[in-house]
């Protein structure tokens, strides 16, 4: 029993580091487990973590398993939460009186890919000591770190200000309010990039009176209430490149070459993209298109970019895309990239394009 038992563990271990492998995570310290000082007082996010930090006056706190102050865990000055993973957490203000709001930024490992989709992940817990819950909870991206003074909401119009250039504000997923005190939520939000993204900032992007706010009724003063909440496990992963219908698009690493149609690993990947995106989108067909250079014969050229075009419609159907989904078709070197005469016109020449329109299934 122990063997088999020891065995399962292994095999759990070996897939989740291949899922790993394969959905990097661009954050850094995304589970907080990095820092450069045990928290010994509260407001102590900027010092304390490693490449977090806070990009507003607003005070968002670090907590720890090694404090033994109020920043502990499971026992804070919040209440007591356990971290979702790990021994490390951070907290902040969603939602608090005067629009008095705390963020939380960090850098990414990269650069976004513009035209390219992203799944920003993270989990939360509303702390015990909070009057309220919301479920306004949001992510910026900017070029640069921020740096705003202010204690209050960041507004689009105060990012459209700062010296940054930032996206606006999306929003979490929501089903209801963020008001479990006891387990911790995982919420998630999908982004298609613009290219410039470098820095992630989190937190209530609106004032109070735009945020869905629930009134717990046992505030034991007057006025607005406080949602103070707990952050853990932030992640962002690659998607894929999202493509738009009736649009051309070169394949990424489907340069073949001179004389060949073989596939090599990364067009492999390329592929597999697409055929990912196809798959949730059931709607959609493709055409893909086969191009050469301007050496050999048209004769031959016809024939050699028809053997590309076939290639790559087979490992989709390989992959598991329906046929009635795929067509494919060679344009010999009628229709060049690059007009150069020279070998890198020619190798760009020697591609693979395709185009997504709607399936109608007859």
């Amino acid at each position: 029993m122990r063997l088999r038992f020891s065995y399962i563990l292994t095999s759990l271990a070996l897939t989740l580091s291949c899922f790993m492998g394969m959905a990097q995570n661009l954050v850094h310290n995304g589970g907080f487990e990095d820092f450069v000082e045990c928290p010994i007082k509260m407001s102590n996010l900027n010092g304390d973590t490693e490449y977090w930090s806070a990009p507003t006056l607003g005070t968002t706190d670090y907590f720890n398993e090694c404090s033994k102050t109020k920043l502990g865990i499971p026992m804070n000055f919040k209440g007591k939460q356990e971290a979702y993973e790990g021994n490390a957490y951070a907290g902040l203000y969603l939602f608090a009186p005067k629009d008095y709001r705390e963020y939380i930024q960090v850098e990414l490992m990269e650069t976004l890919k513009k035209g390219h989709r992203y799944r920003l992940s993270l989990s939360l817990s509303l702390s015990e000591k909070s009057d309220g819950a919301v479920m306004d909870m949001g992510a910026v991206f900017s070029q640069k770190p921020l740096s705003i003074h202010t204690k209050r909401q960041l507004s689009n119009a105060v990012l459209a200000s700062a010296r940054s250039k930032t996206t606006h504000a999306k929003q979490f997923s929501a089903t209801g309010f963020y008001d479990d005190k006891k387990e911790w939520m995982r919420v998630s939000l999908d982004i298609v990039a613009k290219g410039f993204e470098t820095n992630l900032v989190l937190g209530n992007f609106k004032s109070n009176g735009g945020t869905h706010y629930l009134d717990f009724g046992n505030k034991t003063t007057s006025g607005e209430g406080y949602s103070y909440y707990y952050l853990d496990d932030v992640s962002l992963v690659y998607l894929g490149p999202d493509y738009q219908p009736n649009q051309s698009y070169v394949l990424n690493h489907v340069n073949f070459d001179f004389d060949r149609f073989e596939l090599e690993p990364k067009a492999k990947q390329s592929l597999r993209d697409v055929y990912s995106y196809l798959k949730k989108n059931p709607k959609l067909k493709v055409s893909i298109s086969g191009h050469t250079d301007d050496l050999g014969s048209e004769e031959y050229n016809d024939v050699l970019s028809t053997q590309r075009a076939n290639t790559v419609a087979r490992y989709l159907i390989k992959l598991g895309l329906e046929k009635n989904r795929i067509s494919s078709a060679g344009h010999g070197n009628k229709i060049p990239l690059d007009s150069a005469i020279n070998d890198k016109a020619r190798r760009k020449n020697r591609r693979v394009e395709f185009v997504m329109t709607e399936f109608v299934d007859e």
